[in-house]
């Protein structure tokens, strides 16, 4: 199964400022800056046609050696999906390589990917919001293609029904109608 998205890159890999699309002013803002010499281990955007259950746009992490400039779209490749949970919101982050860099063509699944970078990618989001409150955000594991195209998929149909309600509008209802989403 391939599946290739259009990502809107916010973040890119090394960078220390929390970039992200604001889509109801339509524009990109700076988050915060943030602590303690955290730095994105992964280029990191979103997929503008997909609403995950935070009420922002499906995240994106995409493996690649390049840092990409924020505010550019790729065309990447879907290989999996890591489960978090940010502030008891479920915050699902794809997982994806650069499908027009012929160095990764050999990255289909996971697997592929150095066991490193995926430790090193569950240890930044585990912690990076720590100075917060220890624990606001867990990683719940990784999970295969086959169960982040379907997540994908079910993300666009949150967006195409619900893309145009305010952010806290849509978390109520979706608290209500899919509690297991909120933990």
């Amino acid at each position: 199964m391939k599946k290739i998205v259009t990502v809107n890159i916010e973040i890119p890999k090394g960078s220390n400022i929390k970039y992200e699309y604001d889509r109801e002013n339509q524009q990109m803002v700076v988050d915060r800056i943030l602590r303690d010499g955290f730095r994105y281990p992964a280029n990191y955007g979103s997929l503008r046609e997909a609403l995950d259950w935070d009420g922002d746009e499906l995240d994106v992490l995409v493996y690649s050696e390049e840092s990409f400039v924020p505010g550019v779209a790729l065309n990447a490749r879907i290989i999996g999906a890591m489960k978090m949970i940010d502030d008891g919101e479920t915050d699902t982050k794809l997982i994806a390589v650069h499908e027009d860099d012929y160095r990764l063509d050999n990255i289909n699944s996971l697997n592929d990917l150095p066991k490193w970078w995926l430790r090193e990618v569950e240890i930044f989001f585990s912690t990076y919001k720590n100075w917060k409150k220890v624990g606001i955000t867990s990683v719940n594991g990784f999970e295969e293609i086959e169960w982040a195209v379907k997540e994908y998929q079910e993300c666009v149909e949150l967006m195409n029904q619900y893309g145009s309600m305010p952010k806290k509008e849509f978390i109520k209802l979706m608290m209500e109608k899919h509690p297991d989403k909120y933990k």
